[in-house]
């Protein structure tokens, strides 16, 4: 199967919804990318490359974002298409956002149509930052081996079986992975644990589960289990990619930002820095949702 690609325009949709994101921690706002939501004229679903939603106490406001990494300026025509999309979903504010920024005609008209203009475009660093990324050691597991010991010992020990529910019900070897995963991920962390390949053992309960002998037709009650988890432990360096989100007018800072990716193996994402000088700022670790890329 060829690999999946992402779709041209995507990076920077993920950019924006992870520093939304992070600037909004804490907050009662949510962030979506992508979103979707029905056209009031024709009933159809239309994209927003982001969504914010924003719960008031009695009221929600939603806010619309247009990513548009192209080499050229936003135009006026790009600002009046945005706008219609934003009338037919019934957003309550339509923000667009290009690195390469805005026409003199597209920030007149954006001004009359209420629509936002921002930038975010690519930093070799800042004063405020000495670290140039993160180093993480990283246990990955490679592949689970179990043993299943039955509360008599079995002589000889049957070389054709399944494992099976108390009513009778196969079940799979994926039906294990959730309880191993998530004592793998419990697991306390070695410090000194050098990085290459590594196991562990994990002993677990097995009630109500019986290992059928498919030679004999003979079902025996298992007393319980052993799971030996092989993994590998990576030291790797991850370094920061630096953004400066701004309204397109001088002087418009919102934030800059310091985002590293982060794949733990359990848990994905990003360890995100956001800063403006003069307000403070916060670190926050956003967790990749799943997209679905068409």
């Amino acid at each position: 199967m060829p690999k999946r690609t992402r779709r041209p325009g995507r990076s920077l949709e993920v950019l924006i919804s992870t520093i939304e994101r992070a600037l909004g921690v804490g907050s009662n706002i949510s962030v979506q990318s992508p979103a979707h939501l029905s056209d009031r004229i024709t009933g159809e679903p239309r994209e927003h490359d982001v969504l914010l939603t924003i719960q008031g106490s009695h009221h929600t406001l939603t806010i619309a974002f247009e990513c548009r990494d192209r080499s050229r300026k936003v135009t006026v025509n790009d600002v009046e298409s945005f706008w219609t999309k934003c009338l037919d979903t019934g957003v309550s504010q339509g923000v667009m956002v290009s690195p390469r920024g805005f026409t003199k005609a597209a920030l007149a008209k954006s001004a009359h149509r209420s629509i936002r203009c921002l930038r975010v475009v690519e930093a070799q660093a800042f004063n405020w930052l000495l670290a140039r990324g993160m180093r993480m050691r990283i246990r990955r597991p490679k592949h689970t081996n179990w043993t299943f010991y039955p509360e008599v010992l079995l002589n000889p020990a049957p070389t054709d079986f399944g494992i099976q529910t108390e009513d009778g019900r196969d079940l799979k070897s994926n039906a294990f992975a959730p309880s191993v995963q998530e004592a793998f991920t419990n697991l306390t962390r070695q410090e000194h644990q050098a990085p290459g390949d590594h196991l562990h053992r994990f002993t677990f309960g097995t009630p109500g589960l019986f290992l059928l002998d498919r030679t004999t037709g003979i079902r025996h009650r298992i007393g319980h289990a052993e799971a030996v988890v092989h993994y590998e432990v990576l030291d790797k360096f991850e370094p920061f990619k630096l953004a400066s989100y701004t309204n397109d007018t001088p002087g418009g800072l919102i934030t800059e930002a310091a985002i590293a990716e982060m794949d733990l193996g359990s848990v994905k994402g990003k360890f995100v820095i956001v800063y403006k000088e003069g307000e403070g700022g916060q670190v926050v670790f956003v967790t990749e949702p799943k997209i679905r890329e068409a």
